[in-house]
């Protein structure tokens, strides 16, 4: 039975109305404005049928959900403007349970069996048609939009091959000098512990610093180039405009009749500018990248520009080149930056995790005895990029992961859309071309999948961690827990922050040691703590989750994120001095 009756039953009687009215209208004299009385009667006909379909005759008019979503999708497209999507969603699914429709023809499942039946490398689904405005914007697809699952593959396989877990320690004299350079800027106005009050920095906005830093090690890992965003501001709008042309590509997607007129540069004129931006800078890259005979380093754009299809025997083209350029850029970042800075924001909202973490990183790169007392910038640290003594720190990937659980990178949903001859999801059958798709920050929020899961509890990532808390009730805990629920794995019943499947994020190896690299330095060198001044990245108000909680580190849902935040201060260790 359709969901929302009344109001279908409403349009029902304009349509009638308006049948009515033709009837009569057609027996009047002929004139120019009978004509255009005609035309204004037949537009207004249409319009109402398809409200009436949409409501009663839709295979999705059964699902509940607001009725603004049922009837267009200016809904979603509002939504992913305003930034509160993945809020929105949550929202709808705790009013309206597991199945949310959001669209016309749109349908949030809140579950962990429906990402399993959607995500699973078999299933009957391709990628949906938000992700065709992409083409249009840049005139080819990139490995994350590609329909077809066997060109889908191919280019995978691809961009695999240069970063295998084997391959990414390659990378570490690329990364190094940026945490290098990072360390740097964060020691400016660091003080000693001696000093007391006075030791501690001014406030910094990590969202910056983290960001900064992320861009320089994307550029030079990917196109053996980099902006220098950390010293040099004259990128830097590039950086920042990233998650607003993210927004626009994936808005637009969801509503590709806004290409009618430009009326997408009408409407959201700050976000296509983004767009506009992540084109030049990818087109900026991937003709430089052409260009260079030979490099310095190893870089990821190798593999690409020596790729062959397996069929014709052909490179990838220019504009594939510059299209696969942008997703580099857009996942070699904004992830990172998001999960970075919110395991910063959770630390320092929970210092007992904080001390934990800083006690174990300590422990395992101890300072050398004749380093006592030096000053910090005499001292060299001793964790390396991706080595095995920093991957032994189990503790630093459980924050990560127990991070963005509570604040995913990407908080809302990655459409699909069903497949010829449909399919069961969760127990209920779709049939092909309707869009479904699992709402991240929701199933991570959920009470069906984590104890307490507005709570930060690292410790829930353990195996033996749980089993204790079954027992004292130290961790929070359920008993459903699946034995693969692991740091730094990246995927578990419930937890999908690197999505699933065929559109798994590829570089989720490569993630974790970046992010590991930034926060097991910063934390083996400086004393951390919030700025006592500033709330920035904390909700206002009092509220458990959401827009009102100060303990939530708040998303804006760009598709990816944006955020802004936690400002830090910073003391050198107590060992060492100014």
């Amino acid at each position: 039975m359709a969901f929302h009756v009344v109001p279908a039953c409403i349009f029902a009687s304009g349509c009638l109305g308006l049948a009515i009215l033709s009837y009569f209208h057609l027996q009047q004299p002929h004139s120019l404005l009978w004509y255009s009385q005609t035309g204004a009667i037949i537009l207004f006909e249409w319009v109402l049928s398809n409200l009436v379909y949409r409501l009663v005759f839709h295979p999705l008019s059964k699902y509940p959900g607001p009725l603004f979503a049922a009837l267009t999708d200016w809904y979603t497209v509002y939504w992913i403007a305003e930034g509160g999507r993945h809020l929105e969603f949550d929202k709808q699914h705790k009013k309206f349970g597991k199945f949310v429709r959001f669209g016309p023809n749109r349908l949030s499942i809140n579950s962990a069996k429906a990402s399993r039946d959607l995500h699973n490398v078999n299933s009957n689904t391709f990628k949906a048609d938000a992700y065709s405005s992409f083409k249009r914007f840049f005139g080819a697809e990139m490995s994350l939009t590609t329909v077809d699952h066997k060109a889908h593959a191919f280019r995978r396989r691809v961009n695999m091959t240069a970063i295998t877990p084997a391959a990414v320690k390659e990378f570490e004299d690329q990364v190094t000098p940026h945490v290098d350079e990072f360390i740097d800027i964060i020691s400016e106005g660091v003080g000693s512990k001696v000093e007391g009050e006075h030791g501690w920095s001014s406030g910094k906005d990590m969202c910056w610093y983290v960001s900064f830093c992320i861009a320089d090690i994307m550029g030079s890992m990917t196109f053996g180039r980099t902006w220098n965003v950390q010293r040099d501001p004259k990128y830097r709008h590039f950086v920042k405009d990233l998650p607003n042309g993210v927004a626009g590509i994936h808005l637009v997607g969801h509503m590709q009749s806004l290409f009618f007129c430009n009326l997408h540069k009408l409407l959201f004129n700050q976000l296509i500018v983004g767009v506009g931006n992540l084109m030049s800078v990818s087109r900026s890259f991937a003709l430089w990248r052409l260009e260079q005979t030979s490099m310095p380093h190893r870089d990821i754009w190798a593999a690409l520009l020596a790729s062959r299809d397996p069929k014709t025997g052909e490179g990838f083209s220019t504009e594939e080149l510059i299209s696969e350029a942008s997703l580099f850029i857009i996942g070699g970042t904004d992830g990172m930056i998001t999960a970075t800075t919110s395991t910063l924001f959770y630390l320092t909202h929970n210092p007992r995790t904080l001390e934990r973490l800083t006690r174990e990183i300590r422990e395992a790169f101890p300072l050398s005895p004749e380093d006592v007392g030096k000053k910090a910038s005499e001292v060299e640290c001793p964790i390396q990029f991706a080595s095995a003594e920093l991957q032994s720190v189990r503790y630093l990937p459980a924050c990560i992961d127990e991070a963005m659980r509570l604040s995913p990178p990407v908080p809302s949903i990655l459409p699909r859309v069903v497949g010829p001859g449909g399919m069961e999801v969760d127990g209920e059958y779709f049939p092909a071309g309707v869009n479904l798709g699992v709402p991240h920050y929701c199933m991570h929020h959920s009470e069906e999948n984590f104890a307490q899961p507005l709570t930060y509890a690292p410790e829930r990532w353990f195996p033996e961690e749980r089993e204790r808390g079954l027992k004292d009730g130290s961790v929070p805990v359920s008993g459903k827990e699946s034995v693969k629920m692991l740091p730094a794995v990246g995927l578990s019943h419930g937890f999908t922050p690197f999505g699933a499947g065929r559109s798994g994020c590829i570089g989720k190896h490569l993630a974790y040691q970046e992010m590991s690299i930034v926060l097991a330095r910063l934390i083996w060198l400086f004393d951390i703590r919030l700025d006592p001044s500033s709330n920035l990245g904390e909700g206002v108000g009092d509220a458990k989750e959401g827009r009102e909680c100060r303990s939530e580190f708040q998303l804006y849902d760009r598709f990816v994120s944006s955020q802004n935040g936690p400002m830090l201060q910073f003391r050198y260790r107590e060992e060492l001095t100014a």
